[in-house]
């Protein structure tokens, strides 16, 4: 496996049954779909399986989850990389013009993005705090451009908001409905897109009437913007719930109380023509068993433990059994 250099760009549940799963991938499919008969079996050679790309989004957890993926590719036959490209609205283009084969999604998130831009900046919200809701709603989505969603895990990653625990502790702070009612004005940090999304700025604006008086684009709930909150530069900022070193920082997440956030598992999701059984199958063996206690640690050790993505994968894999 190659790990490509970043491009750079201005922007960036498990299903009960395995087999109701690969029902809906071989749907998505439809009349293009590969005749499993004549796909070689695992161990065939990388030039007869043929080159897949993963895409990562610009943060550790992407960068770990796509290794992950492209490593249990690569053992079973095919030549696969990790292109680390940036944004959403970079990355799901790519995905769906062949660019790249694979992204490691989030199916709340990748609902909302799809529904959103099929249906208007109005649309109805269509991702639930149910993970199997949502995925039901993600699938005719995610098939109208040419994308294949495979088995969602138990990991979950969502966006949480947090601010240092003097400020929270001072006022008394448990929760976004806490931080709204304070009242106040408050800059935020986060992801330069966060402005458009319905689950960052404007959901802290709607759903908690929490009053943005000021927006400063950083990463996505990376060091810059853990480091902007700590040294006051915001006064909140997005972080993801597997993000184990909150506390450790000296920040506190509020709660979600008034459940902002739908549900967002982890699922992988192919181009459509990329999709192969040898290929799904591979990829599923992780949803099987990742769990969101896996990110966390795995996220502590590339966040702070200062360890590569690729290295924290393949010792994952190894010590599941995944890969050999």
């Amino acid at each position: 496996m190659t790990v490509r250099s970043p491009i750079r760009h201005s922007t960036i549940f498990k299903l009960a049954g395995v087999a109701f799963v690969a029902v809906l991938a071989l749907s998505a499919c439809g009349d293009d779909s590969t005749d499993s008969s004549s796909e070689p079996s695992p161990g065939t050679s990388s030039e007869q399986m043929g080159d897949l790309t993963v895409a990562a989004f610009n943060f550790g957890e992407s960068k770990i989850l796509a290794n992950m993926y492209a490593l249990v590719l690569d053992d079973a036959g095919y030549n696969a990389d990790v292109k680390e490209l940036t944004t959403r609205e970079v990355v799901a283009p790519a995905l769906e013009e062949g660019k790249v084969d694979v992204v490691p999604e989030y199916i709340g998130t990748y609902t909302e993005y799809l529904n959103v831009r099929e249906n208007g900046e109005g649309a109805k919200t269509l991702a639930t705090t149910d993970p199997q809701d949502t995925l039901a709603a993600l699938q005719p989505l995610a098939n109208s451009v040419g994308v294949t969603v495979l088995e969602p895990s138990q990991a979950q990653d969502q966006n949480s908001f947090a601010v240092t625990a003097d400020f929270a502790e001072q006022n008394n702070l448990e929760t976004l409905s806490d931080l709204g009612a304070l009242g106040g004005e408050y800059t935020l940090g986060g992801p330069p897109e966060c402005p458009k999304r319905p689950f960052c700025q404007p959901g802290l604006e709607d759903t908690y009437g929490i009053n943005i008086s000021e927006f400063k684009p950083l990463d996505t709930g990376g060091p810059l913007t853990k480091e902007a909150i700590s040294d006051g530069t915001v006064d909140i900022g997005l972080v993801f719930s597997s993000d184990g070193g909150i506390e450790d920082l000296g920040l506190k997440v509020l709660a979600d109380d008034q459940n902002l956030q739908t549900a967002d598992n982890v699922v992988p999701v192919m181009n459509t023509d990329a999709y192969s059984e040898t290929a799904a199958s591979a990829l599923n063996s992780i949803s099987d068993v990742l769990t969101t206690d896996d990110l966390i640690a795995l996220n502590n050790m590339v966040d702070i433990e200062r360890k590569q993505p690729e290295e924290v994968a393949q010792t994952w894999l190894t010590d599941q059994g995944l890969i050999s």
